[in-house]
């Protein structure tokens, strides 16, 4: 039926969309077909049984205000049935008055409907307005956030070619210089292009810990995990390791978990010197766990201020994102204070349960690590 505008933002917020076509028209173009049968009905009552022609005219106008919360008309179309409905409860009224002797205010009733149904399409239009406004700043975040993650993405796989390249050519050159001090130069060219490497590898993590979509769901071992973690760490550093830890499953992707435990103990490293204290700790929670690492090195504060790192060990700052990112899609969060006494003590917290819809993190500014 001609005059329907499907881009028009009311549609958008009135109703559902249009349903499928049958044979040549839309459920919607039927729906106002039979709504025009409806009312022309209903204008027969009020001509021919004056005693129901009150009930007959405002059952036109609620049922042309329902089937336009239902639809929501093109403006074309809602001036047009307007205007056509204005004309015709006018003539009705108008005969229904001579016939029954009435009163002709009885003819106010026609543009007080009319006021009350453009108050409506007033106010439908503004929700639909504002629910598109809403709905396309939702999809340029979603964009925006896409394509952040592809460049960090891609970011990261085109830095891991010219830089194995280039250390490559480094090595080289190392093994056929003479000199002490070239040497040295060159050792410092290769330490740095493994700092390139280390940051581009995290970047990959951190684009992959957001993919939560991705993960391998299942039961996770907490307890297991943390001891794990502590053995495989602790012919890294002389530290005094130490770790505290309950039974707890829950359901999540090990791997992931892994990754950021180990981030967690990285930064802990870092943040220490040698015979410093770093302890792993599992804690219950009513809802899920929290794993803690927590040390006795430099703190947070510290390391803020631009306090040298204890170990002296390179970062990236992108590895306590990672595990935000990650715990986030767990359900839970993470939390960084400074441990009274001279320190360091992070928190990773999950849920006991994978979240029915996962959260999407928000990426922020890499916190020290």
């Amino acid at each position: 039926m001609p005059g329907t505008a499907t881009t028009d933002l009311t549609r958008a917020a009135a109703g559902p969309a249009a349903g499928p076509a049958t044979g040549r028209f839309s459920r919607d173009e039927l729906v106002f077909a039979a709504w025009v049968l409806f009312a022309a009905a209903n204008m027969v009552v009020m001509v021919a049984f004056a005693a129901a022609g009150v009930i007959a005219f405002h059952v036109i106008w609620v049922s042309m205000s329902v089937v336009y919360g239902v639809q929501g008309w093109s403006a074309r179309r809602t001036s047009v049935v307007l205007a056509v409905v204005v004309v015709a409860t006018t003539f009705a009224m108008t005969a229904f008055i001579r016939v029954e002797g009435a009163d002709w205010m009885e003819l106010t009733e026609v543009p007080l409907m009319a006021g009350v149904f453009l108050a409506m399409v007033w106010h439908v239009r503004r929700r639909a307005a504002a629910l598109a406004e809403s709905l396309a700043a939702s999809e340029r975040e979603r964009r925006a956030h896409e394509l952040k993650e592809l460049f960090v993405r891609n970011c990261s796989h085109e830095m891991r070619t010219p830089i194995t390249v280039a250390r490559g050519y480094a090595e080289l050159v190392r093994s056929q210089v003479q000199t002490d001090g070239a040497r040295e130069d060159v050792d410092v060219v290769v330490d740095e292009l493994d700092k390139l490497g280390g940051l581009a590898n995290r970047l990959l993590q951190l684009a992959d810990a957001y993919e939560a979509t991705h993960f391998d769901w299942g039961d996770v071992d907490l307890d297991g995990l943390v001891r794990r973690t502590v053995q495989r760490w602790r012919p890294a550093a002389d530290r005094d390791w130490r770790v505290e830890s309950a039974p707890v499953v829950v359901e999540g992707d090990e791997s992931r978990l892994e990754t950021a435990l180990d981030s967690l103990v990285e930064n802990a490293l870092k943040f220490t010197s040698d015979g410093d204290t770093i302890l792993v700790r599992c804690v219950p929670t009513a809802d899920g766990a929290d794993l803690v690492v927590e040390d006795s090195g430099v703190g947070f504060a510290a390391s803020r201020s631009g306090g040298t790192r204890a170990s002296g060990r390179p970062g990236t700052g992108l590895g306590l994102a990672i595990v935000k990112a990650i715990a986030e899609t767990h359900g839970g969060g993470t939390e960084l204070r400074d441990r009274v006494g001279g320190g360091s003590v992070v928190t990773l917290r999950v849920a006991r349960h994978r979240p029915a819809v996962a959260p999407r993190p928000e990426v922020s500014a890499p916190a020290p690590g």
